[in-house]
């Protein structure tokens, strides 16, 4: 146990597993000792590089949150308006830094071009948490005993589910829920989703990785297991009820619960650009394929890849971020990186050899100079049909 300062009291937990059906672990995470801030990633490509992705970001951040704690205690000893901006922007620029490691490393090592990875930190500075995410990992919040998704997954699947060409129930098992239109050290640029918390006494946030949300489409059954028990035996709970439904995934978590919150807002309120009521089936889904997450190519320019939205993040509260600041200061929606005409021609077939539980995607290997010189990076023409490597 312990504290990030004299207003707030946080324990934590962090647990991961390879799964049943992978052979090693691609997922990385990391708990700050003065539980200042928590990081989940879950790589992906071919051979090693999902975890040299994973490893990279969560390294990065790490470093650059360690570098700027003197910022964010400040800003936990007396917030200001300004100051949450501040802690908006630094939070940002850890990611956007983790990314562009990942990336350069990606284009200047062939084995590892198109390596990539999701994304989520949550930092708590005094009462107030800061989450930011990439990808498809999720951060959840459980006040009340009843739990909410925090972020939204940056995927196919929910690019189609926002369109009305998919049903909730019908995402949960598609193969498209495994393609990303936004992630970690793939493409040039990336959209960053962010969301502010003012936390209360006996809350609990959850980031975890696709292998463990996958198999929990009820949210109120994590919150049970989240509630009923200290934070390492919920995890290790959830865990081991994942490998039971299959195990399709490297499974990670990280649980952290406030234990005190002296001087946190009455109303608690979680400030989003978006808000949404998921109405999920019940039960498990019938059928969770082997996850193989890709990205999705990107013909558009960066704009498409993380069109702004037009609320900020924290607009109901008295910190709101001025319109006119530059599009690092606002909440991206990489819900647009895909047009609904390119999406129908999405052959979910197309990556059924992705799905092969002895078999890895090939990593998609970068245009000529004449669309890198475009900014772009794209999949293969042939990736959908490229030969799979076996597993090491």
């Amino acid at each position: 146990m312990a504290s990030t300062d004299q207003s707030i009291e946080l324990r934590a937990a962090m647990l991961t597993d390879v799964g049943v059906v992978r052979d090693h672990n691609e997922d990385a995470a990391y708990v700050d000792p003065n539980h200042r801030f928590f990081i989940v990633a879950d790589g992906m490509g071919g051979h090693a590089a999902g975890e040299v992705a994973s490893a990279m970001a969560v390294d990065a951040v790490r470093q650059f949150l360690t570098d700027h704690n003197d910022q964010l205690d400040e800003f936990a000893g007396n917030a200001t308006d300004e100051g949450r901006k501040q802690a908006v922007g630094l939070l940002e620029q850890a990611v956007r830094q983790a990314h562009q490691s990942v990336y350069d490393r990606g284009v200047a090592e062939s084995d590892k071009q198109g390596m990539g990875t999701t994304l989520d930190v949550l930092v708590v500075a005094g009462p107030e948490a800061f989450i930011a995410h990439v990808g498809d990992s999720r951060t959840y919040l459980v006040r009340g005993g009843k739990a909410a998704q925090i972020t939204t997954d940056h995927t196919v699947a929910e690019v189609l589910v926002i369109e009305g060409k998919l049903s909730l129930e019908e995402a949960q098992i598609s193969p498209l829920r495994t393609i990303l239109v936004n992630a970690i050290g793939v493409a040039p640029d990336i959209g960053v989703e962010m969301a502010h918390v003012q936390l209360r006494q006996g809350d609990l946030l959850l980031l975890c990785s696709d292998g463990l949300h996958d198999y929990f489409p009820q949210e109120d059954e994590l919150a049970k297991h989240l509630v009923d028990n200290e934070p390492e035996n919920a995890l290790e709970a959830l865990i081991e009820l994942a490998k039971d439904r299959g195990g399709h995934d490297n499974i990670t978590g990280v649980v952290v619960e406030v234990m005190d919150c002296s001087n946190g807002l009455s109303d608690g309120v979680v400030q989003h650009a978006t808000s949404k009521e998921l109405d999920l089936s019940d039960g498990v889904p019938d059928k969770i394929e082997r996850d193989d997450t890709m990205p999705v190519d990107i013909t558009d320019d960066s704009q498409s890849l993380a069109k702004l939205t037009k609320t900020d993040p924290m607009a109901d509260t008295p910190n709101d971020l001025d319109a006119t600041q530059p599009a690092s200061k606002r909440v991206t929606e990489p819900m647009d990186a895909v047009d609904a005409d390119s999406t129908d021609e999405l052959d979910p077939n197309a990556f059924e050899d992705t799905l092969d539980p002895t078999k890895r995607i090939k990593p998609p290997k970068l245009r000529d100079d004449d669309d890198e010189a475009d900014g772009k990076t794209k999949l293969d023409d042939d990736a959908a049909d490229a030969d799979t490597e076996d597993a090491d």
